[in-house]
């Protein structure tokens, strides 16, 4: 039946209410005549479209239809409006009260028993078959040591003192007061600073532990000599063969090369290396090497020295001509030199340097055989047909300054 009401004071409005009928199951005709009229509100007059009772899509439902097509009515023959229906396009249960999207929702294991609420999912929480929790955010830690414990004391992100160990956290480190060691034992260095498990501080031999860093040149031994704890250690203490270690710097290993042991030699002799040849009248030795000797002279045969042979072939005196040694090049003035007539004699013997008050080392050095031939001339002094001449440092010690010999004989 249909009725208007226009005392609203609004557009009008009809009510349809429609009674619901069934065909089918007449035990429940009764009751469902009893339930009474279902009202649905309807358009406005200009709308025109009225609602219908039941559902007219389902089959066989003996639904009446009151009004024209339009909208399906919300009310069902279930006789629950209360009751709330479930979109299967919604994963959320809407009977389960735990948001499955929610991560600070809590989640029972049913592997740990129901009503485990584990939020670091260690296994551990409140109602957990393997216990409580003492800090349920901390993967980590579950007990109360372990949570009082756990640390990175040396910062060196390797942690000790926790349950257990992941990626996160680490462990355990086996010192956790020194940041040089920590799952294991690390590179041994010489620093004064156990890198072991063990505590033992340097315990390799210095070849195995230097050089620090790097392949410094020249060198073929070390010593560890630590100033302090935590303080590179590594000093040079052998070089290759006339490569020297002047500035005590280990990164740059021996960094300076000594005379050319090719040409020269070490100790007094006759050996090629060391021969400067043979000078004539008007001659002068040519090619002669640079040499460096870094340490102040020790005496001779101790090795800090270099040694040459020269030969002057004797001429007819007193006109032989004037043999004269020098520099080329003295660096600083660091270097000397003494002349020798035989390996086993002294420097300036047989009045090499009879010109000299007390025959001192020199940076000069002439033997003159050129004055004419006079009543007064005596030939006295053996001309110097062999001469044998020792180079050395007198300051400027563990540098790297450079000489250069010069050797001539002079024109009569």
């Amino acid at each position: 039946m249909v009725y208007d009401d226009a005392s609203l004071g609004g557009p009008l409005r009809r009510y349809h209410c429609t009674v619901l009928h069934t065909l089918a199951r007449p035990a429940l005709v009764l009751a469902l005549a009893t339930l009474g009229v279902a009202c649905a509100t309807g358009e406005d007059d200009t709308g025109g479209s009225g609602l219908s009772a039941g559902n007219p899509t389902e089959s066989g439902s003996g639904t009446d239809t009151v009004g024209g097509s339009g909208s399906t009515s919300n009310s069902s023959n279930s006789g629950n409006s209360s009751e709330t229906s479930t979109d299967p396009t919604n994963p959320t249960d809407p009977t389960d009260p735990t948001d499955p999207t929610d991560p600070t929702a809590s989640t029972t294991d049913n592997t740990t028993g129901p009503g485990c609420i584990d939020g670091d999912g260690d296994g551990y929480g409140e109602n957990c078959d393997l216990g409580p929790d003492c800090d349920d955010a901390d993967f980590n830690n579950y007990t109360d040591e372990g949570c009082a414990n756990c640390m990175d004391g040396d910062a060196d992100e390797i942690w000790a003192g926790c349950d257990q160990y992941d990626e996160e956290k680490q462990g355990p480190d086996c010192d956790d007061a020194n940041d040089a060691v920590g799952l294991g034992d690390a590179v041994e260095l010489c620093n004064g600073i156990a890198e072991n498990c063990a505590g033992e501080i340097d315990p390799l031999p210095p070849e195995e532990m230097c050089p620090s860093a790097g392949d410094p040149p020249n060198v073929t031994s070390w010593v560890c000599e630590p100033p302090a704890p935590g303080v590179d250690g590594c000093k040079i203490s052998g070089c290759d063969e006339q490569f020297f270690d002047v500035n005590a710097d280990a990164e740059d290993g021996c960094e300076c090369e000594g005379t050319d042991r090719t040409k020269s030699i070490d100790t007094c002799g006759d050996a090629a290396p060391g021969a400067l040849g043979s000078i004539t009248e008007g001659a002068a030795a040519q090619g002669l090497v640079v040499g460096v000797i870094p340490q102040i002279d020790n005496g001779k045969g101790n090795g800090a020295e270099d040694w040459y042979s020269v030969d002057f072939p004797q001429g007819t005196r007193p006109t032989s001509g004037k043999i004269q040694v020098t520099f080329a090049l003295n660096e600083n003035s660091d270097y000397r030199f003494e002349a020798y007539r035989t390996c086993d004699g002294a420097a300036w013997e047989a009045n090499l340097a009879a010109s000299c008050d007390d025959d001192p080392p020199t940076t000069e050095w002439t033997f003159d055989d050129t004055g004419p031939a006079n009543a007064k001339y005596s030939n006295n002094v053996n001309w110097p047909k062999k001469v044998y001449l020792r180079v050395f440092r007198i300051q400027s010690d563990n540098s790297c300054s450079k000489y250069q010999l010069k050797v001539e004989r002079l024109n009569d």
